[in-house]
């Protein structure tokens, strides 16, 4: 039996907790890594994992195999996903991504489909923040000041600019803020993080840092989609963490003055080794970004 190609499989499943969540990023059936580690543990006469209806866990002896090829497999993986031939990417890629990134990452999939007919990408559009470490996605591009979770392999892919909007009928009807304070005369409209429950603060420019309001909005929405159409129809002024939202329905900006640091566009992952197909994909959403700079 080829050693290395156990190797690398075993790690997979390590990593993956399940045969099925190995079998995903290797393009495989759940069977045929079952019959391969199967025939790995015969032929040396050793269990590697415990196996039940609800886990699968390293053995002692899984856990000694598994630090004594862990450098290697995760060398001969990054050098198998570096080839670049089409037939080599392969499989199915979960990723979610914040609402108002779509355009931006549909076209870097769109071109990347076309190049790897054999590649499959599940994309879910959702303003949440992923829990990559459940297995569900692969990926996630989220837009954050900054990545609390230590345990993600996160990779800036651009920064990003808070707006304050407002629809220029509103504006006409209600009048123009030019400071801060003035926003307490004003309707505002508030984002909720839905992953946390935790009101978005508005944040602004301000002598010696940044200043941080919490204000009383009267309406208060849980996604950047919602955000631009309540902003459109006059509801209020909002401040969200995308320059996009400036696109649809003449949105303008107000409080240019005290925009505060940007945000960013964030690449995350959990650790383990990335296959080929989730390595393309990845690559093709940093080519986007970097487009977008020039």
């Amino acid at each position: 039996m080829d050693t290395l190609r156990a190797a690398v499989v075993v790690l997979r499943v390590a990593e993956a907790g399940s045969f099925a969540g190995a079998a995903r990023e290797l393009g495989v059936t759940p069977a045929a890594i079952a019959r391969l580690v199967g025939r790995f543990e015969a032929t040396h006469g050793a269990r590697l994992f415990r196996r039940s209806t609800r886990a699968l866990s390293l053995t002692p002896d899984g856990e000694r195999f598994l630090a004594e090829v862990r450098g290697p497999a995760l060398a001969l993986a990054a050098a198998a996903s570096r080839l670049g031939a089409p037939v080599g990417v392969a499989g199915t890629v979960r990723v979610t991504a914040a609402a108002s990134l779509a355009p931006t990452l549909l076209h870097a999939l769109a071109s990347l489909l076309e190049r790897y007919p054999a590649l499959r990408v599940e994309f879910t559009l959702d303003d949440h923040f992923a829990d990559l470490g459940g297995g569900r996605w692969d990926l996630a591009v989220q837009i954050a000041p900054r990545i609390a979770d230590a345990s993600l392999l996160a990779r800036r892919l651009a920064p990003l600019p808070l707006v304050t909007l407002a629809a220029p009928a509103y504006l006409a009807r209600h009048g123009t803020p030019l400071t801060p304070d003035d926003l307490a005369k004003h309707r505002l409209i508030g984002l909720r993080f839905p992953a946390t429950g935790r009101l978005m603060p508005w944040l602004f420019r301000a002598p010696g840092g940044t200043r941080r309001l919490q204000p009383d909005f009267a309406l208060t929405v849980d996604g950047s989609d919602a955000l631009r159409a309540a902003t459109v129809l006059g509801a209020g002024i909002g401040q969200a963490g995308t320059a996009a939202l400036l696109g649809s329905g003449g949105l303008v900006t107000v409080l240019g003055a005290y925009a505060p640091p940007p945000w960013a566009v964030w690449m995350l992952r959990a650790p383990g080794p990335a296959g080929s197909a989730l390595a393309a994909v990845m690559d093709a959403f940093v080519a986007a970004f970097r487009r977008k700079k020039k």
